[in-house]
């Protein structure tokens, strides 16, 4: 299980493993999805953030077999506090 999801209410963690299903569909070579955004920092390898609702995101990478492995569940107020950006 996702660590995170046990405390969530079961419509918010209804809500968050229905967006991450959603990624089944998910292709790198296909336009992003707009709930998701690429990040491409040099210094570590690229990440997605899936925008699950107004409040949660999920941090999600795409392993060398081109499966989604899913990396942090997170309120997006903290990322704001942690990076100083409104993602």
């Amino acid at each position: 299980m996702l660590p995170g999801l046990d405390v969530l209410s079961e419509d918010k963690r209804e809500r968050v493993l229905d967006a991450i299903a959603s990624l089944e569909i998910f292709s790198t070579d296909a336009p992003m999805p707009a709930n998701v955004q690429k990040f491409t920092p040099g210094h570590i390898p690229i990440f997605y953030l899936l925008h699950v609702d107004s409040s949660w995101r999920v941090i999600f990478n795409i392993n060398e077999q081109d499966e989604i492995e899913i990396a942090h569940l997170f309120m997006k107020e903290r990322l704001e506090y942690m990076f100083g950006n409104k993602n």
